[in-house]
């Protein structure tokens, strides 16, 4: 079913129709050319075949040669960096890039003395290159296996220590966990070591640490047992680290020779490549001349393809171009409130556009006023959208119980805070607070008793803080986090000083506590000065150890560290 239209156009009088007349003289013309064109080109081909398939082909396959010796080597450094075996008949020998080196050599013949010559050197460099290769893996191959069992040794004796990890040294079995903590710990260091002078002062560290281990008495059956199995692991990993090292070395000689030998051989392949394409190339070359009268042809028939390109341009532009111009311009003119007369003289299409379009002008004014109406709704329901974007933003940061920045809005802020401070050289102090015995409380006043007891908390602790240019967050449970930039760790202790005041002055009712009422445990950790070398997440563990000393102290009470501005020197501190 046809589409009913307000006007009509004359068929030989409409655009299309003029269009398609001398677009299909121009293809004609184009076909008639492009067949004779491919008709010579074909004459041209049939004489380039035997160019093609006397040296080209013979080109392609030298070419792909030295392209499998190259790719032969670059597996075998690549494989010497991952060390990724398995099997070395199935990843070498039977590899498709090794099949595929043979099965080319077989197909390439020589034609010529210097052929015959590059040839020979292909062959002799062949096996003992790919003998070479099975030497190499196995020597990777070897170096894995040690691998392999180092770390099965270091998981042994990671479970073994690990029980000793946190134990009180000042308890009974303290001396015995300190000397299997250090032990295991030089051990690692040893392991890590790569320069002799390094490795031996580390060795000798670890001897007298065992030794140490070994005169210790006083120790239960179990400790004894634990000793003896440290010590043997100690041993196994201080002689198979002594094997490790004689593997790599082997495997670092049996590397450089495999790739002096892969470079010979693909030196080899692409000299033959060369000789073969300089031959092709000589024929090509003579070729060439038979064909130049084919180009002058073709740029005859494409110098009258342009010349009938222009005529169409001309006829387009004047017919078509020229007056949509026009309708343009005043189309223009109407849309910034310049009318002008729209032109509607003509039968084509260009005329049924002119009209069309003085319809749509007395149609848009009648729809101005309707879409300044939608505009004015639309725009009140943005401001409501902004507005309930606004309140989900603030929810999203907001910790719903205690009313104050949750831990997501921390981390946000300090993440987009601490490289600014780092530029300029402020210090930060990180304060973590936790509430003494909270889960006592929640067991005997209830959790709703126990919610109020954190607003009230919060509140204590966010009157204090909103007098330093820094941010105070529920970190989760009863913990509470504050980051302060700027203070020195006096200023920093006095803060937490100060906050622990607070909550004891509120006198908050706990009668399953020492003092009977709530208190709070506060650790503080301050960097004198940022650096974006040192991690936020280190700081906050530094304040969160300060916190369990606090805690391990008794509770109710301050402890303060402060951290070295170097990453290094933080880690040596903590050792």
């Amino acid at each position: 079913m046809s589409t009913p239209s307000l006007f009509s156009v004359p068929q030989l009088r409409r655009l299309g129709v003029r269009l398609n007349i001398v677009l299909l003289g121009i293809i004609l013309f184009f076909l008639v050319s492009s067949g004779y064109g491919i008709w010579t080109l074909q004459q041209q081909s049939e004489q380039f075949k035997t160019v093609t398939q006397t040296y080209y082909d013979r080109a392609m396959l030298a070419a792909e040669l030295s392209r499998d010796a190259e790719l032969i080597a670059t597996q075998a450094m690549e494989q010497s960096v991952t060390q990724r075996l398995s099997n070395i008949d199935a990843n070498i020998l039977q590899t498709d890039i090794t099949r595929t080196f043979i099965v080319t050599r077989s197909k390439l013949s020589a034609e010529a003395p210097e052929e015959v010559a590059a040839l020979t050197e292909i062959d002799r460099l062949t096996q003992p290159y790919f003998d070479q290769l099975v030497f190499f893996y196995e020597r990777i191959e070897n170096q894995q296996r040690l691998q392999l069992r180092m770390g099965r040794l270091n998981r042994e004796r990671q479970q073994w220590v690990a029980p000793y990890i946190n134990f009180d040294v000042s308890a009974d079995n303290g001396p015995f966990s300190a000397f299997v903590l250090n032990l295991s710990r030089s051990t690692l260091a040893m392991l890590d070591a790569q320069s002799p002078g390094l490795l031996t002062r580390r060795k000798a560290q670890l001897e007298e640490i065992r030794t140490a281990l070994e005169g210790l008495s006083g120790l239960t059956q179990v400790q004894q047992q634990a000793r003896q199995k440290l010590l043997e692991n100690i041993a196994e990993t201080l002689e198979l680290k002594d094997q490790l090292d004689q593997s790599r070395l082997e495997a670092l000689a049996a590397m450089r020779k495999t790739r002096l030998l892969a470079q010979r051989l693909s030196t080899v392949c692409y000299d033959f490549y060369l000789i073969v394409k300089q031959r092709a190339n000589n024929a090509a070359q003579n070729h060439s001349q038979l064909i130049d009268w084919v180009t002058l042809q073709i740029a005859l028939f494409s110098l009258a393809f342009l010349g009938l390109i222009g005529f169409t341009y001309w006829l387009i532009h004047h017919y078509i171009v020229r007056r949509l111009n026009r309708l343009s311009s005043v189309m223009q003119q109407h849309a910034v409130g310049n009318p002008e007369p729209i032109p509607q003289q003509g039968q084509d299409e260009i005329t049924v556009i002119g009209k069309t379009f003085a319809m749509f002008v007395d149609a848009n004014d009648r729809a101005r006023d309707e879409i300044q109406s939608a505009r004015k709704a639309a725009e009140a329901a943005n401001e409501r959208l902004r507005e309930l974007n606004m309140s989900l933003h603030l929810q999203s940061n907001t910790d719903d119980l205690t009313q104050i920045p949750n831990r997501r809005s921390f981390f946000d802020w300090l993440n987009s805070s601490y490289p600014q401070w780092a530029q300029q050289g402020h210090g930060l102090s990180i304060l973590m607070i936790d509430i003494d015995w909270f889960k006592s409380y929640n067991d005997h006043y209830g959790h709703q008793a126990g919610d109020q007891c954190l607003r009230q908390v919060a509140q204590l602790l966010r009157s204090v803080t909103q007098q330093y240019t820094g941010m105070l967050a529920r970190y989760g449970g009863e913990e509470f986090i504050v980051a302060v930039p700027g203070i020195s760790l006096a200023q920093a202790a006095e803060l937490a000083t100060t906050l622990l005041a607070t909550i004891e002055q509120a006198h908050i009712a706990h009668g399953h506590t020492p003092k009977h009422h709530v208190t709070i445990s506060i650790g503080v950790a301050t960097l004198s000065q940022t650096s974006l070398a040192y991690p936020i997440e280190k700081l906050i563990s530094k304040a969160d150890q300060s916190l369990y000393e606090a805690k391990s102290k008794g509770r109710a009470q301050v402890v303060s560290q402060q951290v070295p501005p170097s990453l290094e020197s933080s880690a040596n501190l903590s050792v």
